[in-house]
């Protein structure tokens, strides 16, 4: 029989099935009928899959042995500082750009939280004033869903005023995450925020 690969070994020495997927895998599939609304505790594929993935690097800077790395001990690190430097974000428009700064000193924010910001319009909106997501009600350079409208200084009204938009998007930043950093956190763990 040939080795599995490294990343193929350390999943198969990580994973551990829990009973539900025990069940399945012993051919009973559907263990999870009739069970409408409840979910399993703990990590999910996400995480266990993420931490696989990055087992090699944690375990290389930390001197571990990679198959000792266990999914809880990698899947639930603190995370590190976010680092925003990427190509997306240089290519928002010069206006939408002037009005975030000009957003930032209405709302009272620190200059340092500008490359954050930068890298949430980027990923919602691509600078585009008044962008329209073509599924829900989200709309505005940060996207923000109909329940929080009347975070821009004057509501629904406020679309198509990029300075407006940038404000209602701090807002709903500070009011949900605290700091522009964290958001950006968010946004990088789930692609949303």
């Amino acid at each position: 029989m040939k080795p599995l690969p490294g990343y193929a070994r350390r999943m198969t020495d990580v994973v551990r099935l829990g009973p539900a997927a025990s069940a399945t895998a012993a051919g009973h599939p559907g263990a999870w009928a009739g069970r409408a609304g409840h979910r399993p505790n703990g990590p999910g594929f996400g995480n266990v899959l993420a931490a696989i993935l990055a087992t090699p690097h944690a375990a290389a800077s930390s001197g571990a042995s990679p198959s000792g790395a266990g999914v809880h001990g990698v899947a639930f690190r603190v995370p590190q500082p976010v680092v925003v430097h990427d190509k997306r974000a240089s290519a928002i428009p010069a206006q939408s750009d002037a009005a975030l700064s000009q957003a930032m000193a209405l709302e009272g924010v620190p200059q340092s939280w500008q490359s954050s910001l930068r890298f949430i319009m980027a990923r919602e909106s691509g600078g585009q004033v008044d962008a329209k997501n073509p599924v829900h009600s989200a709309r505005g350079l940060f996207q923000l869903t109909a329940v929080n409208y009347h975070l821009n200084p004057n509501g629904a009204r406020s679309f198509g005023n990029a300075v407006e938009e940038a404000q209602g998007g701090i807002r709903y930043i500070q009011r949900r995450y605290g700091t522009a950093d964290r958001a950006v956190a968010f946004w990088q763990q789930h692609h949303w925020y």
